[in-house]
């Protein structure tokens, strides 16, 4: 552009010097022909001085025009150095940090995974390699697909807790082809400036297939014949901070030390049935009172085979609860609760006979429990499930498949099952604004439900927008903290002045 601009003018120059000698061989035959007129000389001579004074100003201005040029180029040419000097040492150092990062990652024990917005890997380490079996082949898959079903069921909402911004701390029991463990999990969020919104997870193992690993030399000389025992309990006292987490649980479930929280499911459409919906949820008091991540005591429960008696705690409670509420207040009207079922209630006979007495001995309206079934538990338990919905049924208890989509999202083994709700995935839900094909698979699920005769629940609901397409879709009933927080039982709008 520079170029350019300086040889027009050197042109324009050149055209100049050549009109000036043009008018200067015109001025000298002019006065050879005028015999020396003064008149004509003094006119000649003006347009002359003229000529020449615009020539030295053309000449004057290009080269301070030059001049201008030359100092921005020699700037220009500076900060481009100065530019390629930070892009040298950036890309220096982003190979440094780099290479010690993989380095870290081959070396480092625990696992470590990042994971964006739709919970897909985005950078994992060696350990993690080691521990999936899955080769290098890890980033760009989904979590799910890397933890497997039953382990994603378990750290889900501690996944999404971190995406929505706050960090998590908790216990994983992880089953893989490699071998049982148990890991320490944190899980930080994405820091200001750090792209992708990706959170760090991080897995520390803590115990390696503590059920199959041989007894440490330590423990059988510490303890003799006992040392297995006194290592494993060793092992759940790192773990969760008890020394005998079985007895810890017993002792909860004697003194009642779990609470119950409810968490509204608000219907889209509030003309129609079940206006009062809450899903019961379940803390242990030493969560709340040290400020634990909560469902901690979880894996704890389902090692040592006390799932089933906690979900009867959680039953048993509940209609305590309501009952004396009821004789509190006669006008008082029992909302729809919910309750989710371990897979080891599922299993139990006993544990159906459980909440028919209850129903039956305690004259509770069996009306107001829809127990939670989740998708995974109707595909590998599906026998299981049909005799505890035969059980139930005819005592006004209703269902609920949690997480449909989680697995497969297919109708198939519902079928001939009286299931009287479906809840769609949390993942499904939020997408819907990011993916058409997540809003069209809610639609379908929205559809046939209606065609079953049965009602959609779109569980993680945070945003109002996500509100409005959920309205336009169809879907029955929405819940997640976008549309109530979870609260202890008795604080619901349901339960003013219920006694605790």
């Amino acid at each position: 552009m520079s170029g350019s601009f300086l040889a027009s003018r050197l042109i324009r120059l050149l055209v100049s010097i050549a009109l000036c000698g043009a008018m200067g061989g015109m001025l000298a035959a002019t006065i050879y022909w005028t015999l020396f007129d003064p008149r004509w000389v003094i006119f000649l001579g003006g347009v002359l001085f003229a000529a020449v004074l615009s020539l030295v100003s053309h000449a004057s201005k290009a080269e301070w025009i030059v001049a201008r040029r030359t100092r921005q180029l020699e700037h220009e040419r500076a900060r481009l150095a100065e530019a390629s000097a930070r892009s040298a040492s950036a890309t220096a150092a982003f190979q440094t940090a780099d290479m010690r990062l993989r380095r870290l990652g081959e070396v480092l024990r625990s696992a470590v995974m990042f994971i964006d917005r739709d919970q897909v890997c985005r950078w994992h380490n060696h350990a993690l390699e080691e521990k999936v079996g899955l080769g290098t082949a890890i980033d760009g898959r989904a979590l799910r697909e890397i933890v497997g079903d039953a382990t994603y069921a378990a750290i889900r909402p501690h996944v999404e807790e971190s995406l929505a911004g706050s960090a998590a701390a908790y216990d994983l029991h992880w089953r893989t082809p490699s071998g049982n463990a148990k890991y320490q999990v944190r899980q930080l969020p994405s820091q200001p400036g750090f792209p992708g919104n990706e959170v760090c997870v991080l897995l520390t193992p803590v115990a390696v297939d503590i059920h199959d690993a041989p007894e440490p030399a330590a423990a059988r000389g510490i303890a003799g014949g006992n040392g297995e025992t006194l290592y494993l309990r060793a092992i759940a006292k790192e773990l969760t901070g008890w020394s005998d987490p079985k007895a810890k649980l017993t002792r909860a479930l004697a003194e009642d030390r779990f609470l119950l929280l409810a968490q509204q499911i608000k219907p889209l459409d509030l003309g129609g049935a079940d206006p009062l919906c809450y899903e019961i949820l379940l803390r242990l008091q030493e969560e709340e009172d040290h400020l634990l991540p909560p469902g901690g005591f979880l894996p704890e429960a389902e090692r040592f085979g006390m799932m089933e008696e906690i979900d009867r705690w959680v039953l048993r409670h509940l209609v305590t609860v309501c009952l004396a509420q009821q004789k509190r207040d006669a006008r008082w009207q029992l909302p729809l609760y919910c309750l989710n079922l371990s897979s080891a209630a599922i299993r139990s006979p006993g544990f159906a006979r459980f909440v028919q007495a209850q129903i039956e001995m305690r004259k509770f309206d069996g009306r107001a429990l829809c127990f939670e079934v989740s998708e995974h538990d109707l595909i590998s338990l599906q026998p299981d499930v049909r005799r505890l919905v035969a059980m139930l049924k005819p005592f006004g208890c209703r269902f609920t498949i949690d997480a449909f989509c989680s697995v497969n999202g297919s109708f198939a083994p519902l079928k001939d099952l009286a299931a009287d709700f479906i809840k769609i995935d949390g993942i499904v839900i939020q997408n819907i604004l990011r993916d058409p094909a997540q809003e069209a698979r809610a639609r379908a699920i929205s559809a046939v439900c209606r065609k079953l005769g049965m009602r959609s629940i779109a569980e993680f609901v945070e945003e109002r927008e996500t509100l409005h397409a959920l309205r336009r879709i169809g879907v029955d009933y929405v819940q997640g903290f976008g549309i109530a927080r979870p609260a202890p039982l008795v604080a619901a709008p349901a339960f003013e002045g219920a006694p605790a």
